[in-house]
């Protein structure tokens, strides 16, 4: 198998990662939008994430950190989540967006306006370096 997962500490994975910050619409709860996530725009994607070679998609809410013992003011950037996708390696990713639906597309912007602030959108290519293994490790197809 040509992707396997770096075992050693500091060695760079071969998973490709997106990762998205998303800030809610104004006018929003933070409940109001987390909800909307995952109850109403999440099942667009159920499709996609059942795609092998797709091995993980989550979300990582945030909470600003009051209080904490810093010169600096803990923030979120005003992010309401992480969005992460993770796929077993660059040519997947490449393969499953090389052709997209704009049907699909054109469907979950749509959506997206409902919940998210579009305009503060940003997605990424996430390199990521391990300073210690564990359990979290996702082994590929």
């Amino acid at each position: 198998m040509a992707a396997v997962i770096a075992k050693a500490v500091g060695a760079k994975s071969p998973v490709l990662k997106i990762v998205g910050l998303f800030k809610r619409r104004p006018g929003l709860s933070v409940q109001e939008f987390r909800n909307y996530y995952e109850e109403k725009h999440l099942p667009f994607f159920n499709e996609h994430i059942a795609l092998p070679g797709v091995l993980r998609y989550s979300r990582r809410y945030l909470s600003q950190i009051e209080g904490m013992m810093q010169k600096l003011p803990t923030t979120t950037g005003g992010y309401d989540v992480i969005m992460e996708v993770w796929y077993k390696d660059r040519e997947t990713f490449e393969s499953l967006v090389a052709d997209p639906n704009p049907d699909f597309v054109d469907t979950v912007i749509k959506d997206e306006e409902r919940f998210i602030d579009r305009s503060t959108m940003t997605m990424y290519f996430s390199d990521d370096v391990e300073s210690k293994d564990g359990p979290w490790n996702v082994q590929p197809e």
